[in-house]
């Protein structure tokens, strides 16, 4: 392998190297050049890392995020407190950084990035006056792209807002100032349907329009391309979006999640291993479930697979939380974060 100067270093020379450094170093010499991307992507590809449940409770002055083994599920750590005044918010997590949501009584919103397992947090620069006291009100996202490396926080404003048709944008621009922008789409001018909430996968971020007939697609790459199209046809069956958020995005209904009413089954559905959450009305009680396979289908897409779950539910959190119950799939990581010029 020979760069511009004729300088030579053989490919697998240089895949040792990148080997027995950190995947945070890995992803940042990817962008050096092309076939320094090509060398880690092809012959360094990151381990797949076990997830954990992490369970984020809100609520003013006591907001927290407690992790739990992966393992034997019982086993728990309290990864985060927080002593704000604000009720704070999980936004997200991606690479096992988590970012998190302060809006306190007033205009302020402070947005923070933290490592759990390291103890690191960095609050991301505050939004522009200019977006008015609406800017704290609305669906937050935490985004990472695979080719560019970067983190994005993207916030999708209410209806109230002064525009339906721009989402806004900070990207998080390692030893630079975090850069902010607005992005304006006719694909946007939907709003959003704040009971859906809002997704964030595979350098995209996606989100439901206010009548929850559309899915909009925000790519967090460099060009930040909007896309558009029409949600599954049903709220309670698991559905699959295959071919990414582009023109060409087709659902395929998967699975069917049937539960009892006295309990609410914790979204992101399937992203736990061979488990499936769920939690009391109240939110006190967390439990999970053990999948045992599915049901006999006949191969049509209409008549998914209804999952089969374990005999009784094993109580993995039972406490009085006095706020809103939220889950994650976490993967623990001793990596730093990026760091954030002023």
């Amino acid at each position: 392998m020979a760069d511009e100067e004729g300088f030579s270093v053989p490919t697998d020379a240089l895949t040792e190297i990148f080997l027995r450094l950190p995947t945070s170093d890995r992803r940042r010499f990817r962008l050096v050049c092309k076939l320094w991307r090509d060398a880690i992507d092809e012959r360094t590809p990151e381990r797949q890392v076990q997830t954990k449940i992490l369970a984020f409770i809100s609520h003013g002055q006591s907001s927290r995020a407690i992790v739990f083994d992966d393992k034997d599920g019982h086993r728990r750590q309290e990864a985060y407190n927080s002593t704000t005044r604000g009720v704070v918010e999980m936004v997200g997590t991606c690479n096992g950084l988590i970012c998190l949501h302060d809006a306190d009584d007033g205009d302020r919103s402070v947005i923070t990035v933290a490592n759990p397992i390291t103890g690191e947090a960095v609050a991301l620069p505050p939004p522009p006056a200019a977006w008015g006291s609406l800017r704290r009100r609305g669906l937050y996202a935490f985004g990472y792209h695979p080719t560019t490396g970067r983190y994005k926080v993207v916030h999708v404003p209410s209806r109230l807002a002064r525009r339906q048709d721009a989402v806004h944008v900070l990207t998080l621009c390692d030893g630079s100032p975090a850069a902010r922008r607005e992005v304006v789409s006719p694909a946007l001018s939907g709003s959003h349907n704040a009971f859906c909430g809002i997704a964030s996968v595979d350098g995209s971020v996606y989100w439901f329009t206010s009548g929850a007939d559309r899915v909009v697609a925000l790519d967090v790459g460099d060009d930040e391309r909007v896309t558009s199209f029409l949600a599954p046809p049903g709220v309670h069956p698991v559905w699959v979006l295959d071919a990414g958020g582009g023109e060409a995005a087709r659902w395929s209904r998967m699975y069917c999640l049937r539960n009892s009413s006295s309990r609410i089954i914790m979204s992101p559905h399937l992203t736990h291993g061979e488990y499936v959450l769920s939690a009391s009305w109240d939110g006190d009680r967390l439990c999970r479930r053990k999948l045992c396979g599915t049901g006999a289908t006949n191969g049509d897409d209409r008549s998914a697979a209804p999952l089969q779950l374990s005999e009784g539910a094993e109580m993995i959190m039972s406490e009085e939380t006095e706020g809103w119950l939220r889950t994650f799939a976490y993967a623990e990581t001793r990596e730093p974060l990026p760091s954030v010029g002023r």
